[in-house]
């Protein structure tokens, strides 16, 4: 599984809910907006066989809501994840835009988290969509699936690599 984008998000949503959720005494639910958080950075595609870089600007928007039992324990914590960026050809200057709005739900009971929605879709015009990870994954750890609808291959593959395939194109 790649780590490029999802380990990363999924560790820092995972890492500022726990804090929320730790924090917080209180029954009814709370929701804090993290707000938007620009990001830039090149990947290369070289192990891909491809002579160039992925050149990647983008900003991703969180929301985390905290939801708590009677006794004012945190027991689901879920967090609104959408982003929007522009990953460029270092060489031929190719742009293809990658976009992403999902869902994760942390079940602090069962020690589940459940993402749906739409976690990545480039497309390419004249060619259509080039990636696409949409749907509903389970997982009982952090990283085993064990449950998934709806096509993940970035999930299952490389997502680098995928993207570095689709600005080759």
């Amino acid at each position: 599984m790649n780590t490029r984008k999802l380990g990363t998000s999924c560790s820092v949503a995972a890492a500022m809910a726990l804090a929320f959720a730790a924090g917080s005494g209180a029954t009814p639910p709370t929701s804090e907006n993290v707000g938007t958080i620009p990001y830039s950075f090149e990947v290369s595609c070289v192990p891909y066989g491809l002579p160039f870089s992925n050149q990647v600007d983008g900003e991703e928007t969180l929301r985390i809501d905290t939801f708590y039992d009677a006794a004012g324990a945190a027991t689901k914590v879920v967090v609104h994840d959408s982003f929007r960026e522009t990953d460029r050809n270092s060489v031929s200057k190719k742009t293809l835009t990658m976009t992403g709005n999902r869902v994760e739900t942390f079940d602090l009971v069962s020690g589940t988290r459940t993402v749906t929605g739409r976690s990545f879709t480039m497309v390419d015009r004249g060619v259509g969509t080039v990636i696409l990870d949409a749907g509903r994954v389970v997982f009982d750890a952090p990283t085993h699936v064990s449950f998934a609808a709806g096509p993940h291959a970035p999930l299952f593959g490389n997502l680098d690599q995928l993207v570095c395939n689709a600005l080759a194109g």
